[in-house]
C-alpha cells in the first residue's frame, strides 16, 4: 500500500516566477500523460505494468504541472522509477514549454538514461524532444590548451621579462613526452571529426595528470571572444544543453549553475530556474552534494604564497591591459595589499600553531569549534583577513572580466585570462572560508561547522561548512525551480519521511510518498540476524568471527556479497578466511570497479562460486541478479562516524535544543543505507536469497527494533 506525509517542519512555499501566470494539472496534460504511459506499454516488448509505477506518474504529474509543485517519492527497485518520471515529466514538460532536468548522483545512471531510457521511451511514445547531457568543463578538451601542450615546452612563461613561477604556474609538473604525444592525438581526432572532444570517449587513455594539462576551468575560459571557440567542445556542448528540452546532468553540475548562474552569452547552463521542471533521482545524495557546495576549505601556507606569488601576475595583468587602473586600483596599492595579506596569513598561522597542539598520534589531527563558534581572541583578525582578502579577489575578478572583454586572436589577452583563472578560483575560496569563519550563524539555525586540521605534511587547513543541507537546498532549489520531484529506493526510514524532509528544507506542501515493491519480498528474501557473539567494536574479536561465520554458513558455490564499513575490517576478515575460501573471494581495492564485478560475473555464469568484498560504494547501484547474488552479507550497521566536525557540530546544536542527536541523524541516515545495502539482493521477481547482518546491537539495544522494522519485508530470521 502506498503511503504518504507531508514535510517535517513548515517552510516557506516555492513562489511561482512573478512573470508567469501560476500553472496548475489541466485535463489537456492528464490526458497527455495517459496517451504517453499508453503508447509506452503498446510499444515496448515485454513491458510489465506496474501499480506502483502507476502511482509514481500521478505524483510526479501533480507535482511538476503545478508552479511551485514538490513531491518526494521512495521507489523501491523494480518500481521503474525512470519509465515513470518521464512518463509524467516528457509529456508536462512540452506541454507547458518548461525545460525537464533530470539530476542523478551517479555517472551511471546518468549514462543510462542518455544512452538507453530516454532514447526507448521517446522511440515507444512517438513523442520528440532534444536531449542532452550536461557535465563539467574537466570532462571536455580544450583546443588551446592542448595546443599549447602539444607545441611543447618552449611556451612555458606567457610573459617575456616575467619569471614562468609568477607566469602560467599551470601544471604540477612539466608534461612527459606521452602526454604530449597522446595530447596530439586527441587534437587529430578532433580536427577529422572522428572525435566530438568529450574525454570520457576519448580515442586514447587520458590520465588524470594529463587530464589536467588539456582542460580549462570556468575561470580560465575565454568562451566565445577566444580564438578557439568556433573548434571548443565545451562550447558546442553547452549550445547542444541550451537547445535541448530535457537535459541529464548530475547533483554537483546542477547545484553549481544555480549557485554561480552560469552565463555564456546571457543565458544559465541548464535553464532559468523558474521555467525548470526538475527531477532528483538518486536524492538521497544530494544532502552532501548540497553541503560540499557551501563548504570553504583553505591550508593557510598554501594560501599565503598563492597571494605572494601574484606581484609578477599585477604588472602584467596592467601591462597586458593597457590599464592605470583595475578595480579602481593602482599597481602599487595591490602589490602592497597582496603582501599584507600574505604577512597576515603567515602571522595567524603562528597564532593557530602556539594555540593548538596536534596529538601526533592522529592520522590528521582535527580542531573543531564547540557549536561552530571561534574563540573571540582570534575574531579581529580574522575580520582583517576577510576584508583583505574581499578586496584582492575584487581585484583579480576585475581583471578576469577586463581581460574576457578582448578581442579574439589577442593571445595574450587569452593568456592572462588562463592565468587569471586559477587565481580567480583560489581566491574565491579564501574568501569563502573567512567570510564563513566571520559571520553570525542565525539565531533557531544549525550554525556552521569551523575547525583546523593538520594534514601529514604539517599543513595547517581551515574549514568551514554547512551542517545541514536544509538552507542550502532552501537558497537554491525551493525557492527558485519551478517544480521538483525527488525520487529513490531510500528516502524515508521505512515509511517516515520526516527526517529527510527536515535535513533537505522540504517545503511543508510537498506530497511525499513510498510505493510499495512490485516484488513478492516476504516469499523471495529472508532478513537473517543472528545472535552474534561479539560487537563490531571489538576490534580483533569481531573481524575474527566474521570470518568464522562466513567459512562455516556462506554458501560458497554460489555468487554473494559481503559489504564493510571499514577497508581495514575488509582487508583483516580476508585474511583470516582459509586459504581454499580465500580463493573465492574479490576484494575491492582501490583501482576499477567494473572489472571486479565483470570478473565475478565471469565465475558465476562457469559455475563457480564467487564472493565480492566490497565498501559502502558496492552497497548502492551495483545490480547482480540471479545466481550472481544470493546472500548479502552486512558485517555491521553503518552508522555514520560521529566525530566528523559537521555532524559533531549539528548534534551539540541538537542536544542544546533538548533533542537526542543519535536518533535524529545517525538511526535514519543507518537505515537508509542498510535499505540500499539490501537491495542488491532482489532485483527481479524471480531472485531469492537472504541478507544476513552480522550485529548484535540490533537484537540489544533500543534503536535495534526500530531498524529492523523499517527494513524491507523479508521474511524475518532473528536470533
Amino acid at each position: 500500500m502506498m503511503e504518504s506525509a507531508a514535510a517535517a517542519s513548515p517552510t516557506d512555499a516555492t513562489p511561482t516566477p512573478s512573470d508567469a501566470p501560476a500553472r496548475t494539472l489541466t485535463e489537456g496534460m492528464k490526458d497527455a500523460v495517459r496517451e504517453a504511459y499508453q503508447r509506452l506499454q503498446e510499444n515496448t516488448p515485454g513491458f510489465s505494468p506496474r501499480r506502483a509505477q502507476r502511482q509514481m506518474i500521478g505524483v510526479a504529474s501533480r507535482a511538476l504541472a503545478t508552479s511551485g509543485g514538490v513531491a518526494a517519492i521512495q521507489a523501491p527497485t523494480g518500481v521503474g522509477k525512470s519509465l515513470g518520471y518521464l512518463s509524467a515529466g516528457v509529456p508536462i514538460a512540452l506541454a507547458s514549454q518548461r525545460k525537464l532536468v533530470i539530476s542523478t548522483g551517479t555517472v551511471a545512471l546518468q549514462s543510462q538514461l542518455v544512452d538507453r531510457d530516454i532514447p526507448a521511451f521517446l522511440k515507444a511514445t512517438g513523442l520528440d524532444a532534444r536531449v542532452a547531457l550536461a557535465k563539467g568543463r574537466t570532462r571536455y578538451l580544450c583546443p588551446r590548451n592542448a595546443l599549447e601542450l602539444h607545441a611543447g615546452p618552449g611556451q612555458a612563461s606567457m610573459f617575456g621579462d616575467m619569471p614562468a613561477e609568477e607566469g602560467e604556474r599551470l601544471y604540477d609538473r612539466p608534461p612527459t613526452v606521452l602526454e604530449i604525444e597522446a595530447a596530439g592525438r586527441l587534437l587529430e581526432a578532433l580536427s577529422d571529426r572522428s572525435w566530438d572532444g568529450d574525454l570520457d570517449d576519448a580515442p586514447t587513455p587520458v590520465s588524470p595528470a594529463l587530464r589536467g594539462h588539456i582542460t580549462t576551468p570556468a575561470s580560465g575560459c575565454a568562451g566565445r571572444r577566444c580564438s578557439h571557440a568556433a573548434q571548443c567542445p565545451v562550447l558546442r556542448a553547452r549550445q547542444t544543453v541550451r537547445e535541448a528540452q530535457i537535459v541529464v546532468t548530475n547533483h554537483a553540475l546542477l547545484l553549481s549553475s544555480l549557485t554561480m548562474g552560469e552565463l555564456e552569452n546571457g543565458q544559465p547552463l541548464l535553464a532559468p530556474p523558474g521555467e525548470m521542471l526538475l527531477v532528483l533521482d538518486e536524492a538521497h545524495h544530494l544532502p552532501g552534494v548540497a553541503i560540499d557546495q557551501g563548504a570553504a576549505r583553505i591550508g593557510l601556507g598554501e594560501a599565503a604564497r598563492q597571494v605572494r606569488r601574484m606581484e609578477g601576475l599585477v604588472a602584467s595583468a596592467y601591462r597586458t591591459l593597457d590599464k592605470d587602473t583595475i578595480g579602481r586600483m593602482l599597481p602599487g596599492d595591490v602589490v602592497e595589499l597582496a603582501a599584507r595579506l600574505a604577512n597576515a596569513l603567515k602571522t595567524f598561522r603562528g597564532e593557530l600553531e602556539q594555540a593548538w597542539t596536534p596529538d601526533p598520534s592522529e592520522r590528521e589531527a582535527v580542531w573543531r569549534a564547540p557549536m561552530g563558534r571561534l574563540p573571540d581572541a582570534w575574531m579581529p583578525t580574522i575580520e582583517a583577513l576577510a576584508d583583505d582578502t574581499r578586496e584582492l579577489y575584487n581585484w583579480v575578478h576585475a581583471a578576469q572580466q577586463a581581460a574576457s572583454k578582448g578581442k579574439p586572436d589577442e593571445p595574450l589577452r587569452e593568456r592572462l585570462l588562463r592565468t587569471l583563472g586559477p587565481v580567480v578560483e583560489a581566491m574565491a575560496q579564501q574568501d569563502a572560508l573567512w567570510a564563513g569563519w566571520r559571520r553570525e550563524d542565525h539565531e533557531g539555525q544549525p550554525p556552521m561547522a569551523r575547525w583546523i586540521a593538520m594534514d601529514r605534511d604539517g599543513e595547517l587547513h581551515c574549514h568551514a561548512s554547512p551542517v545541514s543541507a536544509a538552507q542550502v537546498l532552501r537558497s537554491l532549489v525551493w525557492r527558485e525551480v519551478d517544480a521538483v520531484v525527488m525520487t529513490s529506493a531510500t528516502l524515508a526510514a521505512g515509511h517516515d519521511f520526516r527526517a529527510f524532509a527536515a535535513e533537505n528544507g522540504i517545503p511543508s506542501h510537498a506530497e511525499m510518498v513510498s510505493l510499495d515493491s512490485p516484488f513478492d519480498l516476504q516469499r523471495q528474501a529472508q532478513l537473517v540476524v543472528p545472535r552474534f557473539p561479539v560487537p563490531p567494536d571489538d576490534r580483533e574479536g569481531h573481524p575474527r568471527e566474521v570470518a568464522r561465520w562466513l567459512d562455516r554458513e556462506l554458501d560458497w558455490g554460489r555468487g554473494s556479497m559481503v559489504l564493510f564499513t571499514s577497508r581495514w575490517k575488509m582487508e583483516k576478515v580476508a585474511e583470516l578466511l582459509p586459504a581454499a575460501r580465500r580463493a573465492s573471494v574479490l576484494v575491492q581495492a582501490h583501482g576499477n570497479k567494473s572489472r571486479l564485478v565483470a570478473e565475478h560475473l565471469e565465475r558465476v555464469a562457469a559455475g563457480r562460486g564467487s564472493v565480492l568484498f566490497g565498501l559502502n560504494s558496492f552497497g548502492e547501484g551495483l545490480d547482480l541478479p540471479g545466481e550472481a547474488c544470493t546472500t548479502v552479507v552486512i558485517t555491521q550497521v553503518p552508522f555514520a562516524v560521529p566525530t566528523d566536525p559537521q555532524t559533531a557540530t549539528l548534534g551539540e546544536w541538537l542536544e542544546s535544543r533538548g533533542h537526542n542527536p543519535f536518533n535524529l541523524i545517525a538511526v535514519p541516515q543507518a537505515l537508509r543505507t542498510l535499505t540500499q545495502f539490501a537491495g542488491r539482493l532482489i532485483r527481479t521477481g524471480e531472485d531469492t536469497g537472504r541478507v544476513v547482518i552480522l550485529d548484535s546491537r540490533l537484537l540489544t539495544r533500543q534503536y535495534g527494533q526500530r531498524i529492523l522494522d523499517a527494513l524491507p519485508p523479508f521474511e524475518r530470521v532473528i536470533g
